[in-house]
């Protein structure tokens, strides 16, 4: 694989990772709708240029063989024709045909002698639905849009456009993703959460940044990545949002709102999609960080596991206020964004997301 294209995949993964984390908080851990599968095609529609449907690696190796066969048709066509031929009109006229052919031998009464062509119907029905530009429209996200509703919430990057969905659980999650105006310049991928109590305007916020590591080993020799843990520890570590209202009497974890997720690189874009996804807290990288052969410092899954969170337990113990900052004024929340997204998004995808 050329240069060029593993830096495109290592984009695609590190940001469908950080989608993926979104739909699996945002829907309460719900398994069905946090696929890989669902998040791939809520981050085309957010970030096109990178995981939409006629540009993402990721995408096109999870087609089936059917639909690969049709875009390829459709491209030497297109050059035979001297004209755009499209893929999704191939599998429809090819549709007609067969559909034809087996209407008449159910006229015939012939049903017996047709299984392989209905074996193939099967397949182009297939190739339509993943070829259709509509089924990846906004109306089969897996959050339904909102309108209409109150949200009394701070406007932050409110430069940058945004969608309102309906959560299952009767919320609605306000979504903005900013990026790099250009691919290549993807480092890593951030999301920030943030739960809002609208009759008290308070909010708690968690963040997460997602790191490749190779071999479940996070070298922090490289100084970009150093610099982007160093921002987001500025963000909020240093903020004093980690540290617990004195009147909070309530049991819950300490306040950690800045983690770190190393997550597994993908070798090839038709691999299986896994990943380890442990949460590891920002002001823990130094306590567990080790030495490498030749000095350098790294981290190991054999290292943080003890203190890092599995993504599963990591989304229950948000979801049930257990972990994430303190709560915050929205005055607050307002002075803790002075800057930081514009000067992030600058390297790497933000996936920010706002649930009321």
């Amino acid at each position: 694989m050329a240069t060029e294209d593993i830096d495109r995949l290592n984009a695609e993964w590190i940001s469908l990772n950080a989608f993926r984390g979104l739909t699996k908080i945002a829907s309460g851990g719900d398994m069905v709708k946090s696929t890989y599968d669902n998040a791939l095609q809520l981050g085309g529609e957010f970030y096109p240029e990178l995981l939409g449907d006629e540009v993402s690696l990721l995408k096109r190796e999870r087609e089936s063989d059917t639909t690969k066969e049709y875009r390829q048709k459709a491209e030497l066509c297109s050059i035979r024709d001297g004209k755009e031929v499209i893929a999704f009109d191939l599998v429809s006229s090819d549709i007609m045909e067969y559909e034809g052919l087996l209407s008449i031998a159910e006229a015939q009464k012939n049903n017996q002698k047709v299984d392989q062509l209905k074996r193939k119907l099967a397949q182009f029905y297939k190739s339509k639905k993943e070829l259709d530009p509509e089924d990846h429209s906004e109306n089969q996200l897996i959050f339904r849009d909102a309108y209409n509703v109150s949200r009394v919430i701070p406007s932050i990057a409110s430069g940058h456009g945004h969608r309102d969905f309906e959560l299952p659980s009767g919320r609605v999650l306000r979504l903005r993703v900013l990026h790099p105006d250009r691919v290549e310049h993807i480092t890593g991928a951030d999301l920030i959460y943030e739960r809002h109590h609208p009759q008290n305007e308070t909010v708690s916020v968690v963040a997460v940044q997602y790191k490749i590591w190779n071999n479940r080993k996070l070298y922090l020799s490289d100084d970009r990545m150093l610099g982007q843990i160093d921002k987001m520890r500025n963000f909020l570590c240093e903020k004093s949002i980690c540290e617990a209202a004195k009147e909070d009497h309530g049991y819950r974890f300490p306040c950690c709102s800045a983690f770190i997720r190393p997550t597994d690189k993908l070798q090839k874009a038709d691999q299986k999609f896994l990943s380890t996804g442990e949460h590891l807290p920002i002001c823990k990288i130094d306590e567990c960080a080790t030495l490498g052969d030749r000095g350098g410092r790294k981290l190991e899954y054999d290292k943080i596991k003890e203190i890092s969170l599995s993504s599963e337990i990591f989304e229950f113990l948000f979801n049930k206020g257990k972990i994430g900052s303190r709560e915050m004024t929205y005055s607050e929340l307002t002075a803790l964004y002075s800057h930081f997204l514009e000067d992030a998004s600058r390297e790497r995808v933000i996936v920010y997301a706002q649930e009321v």
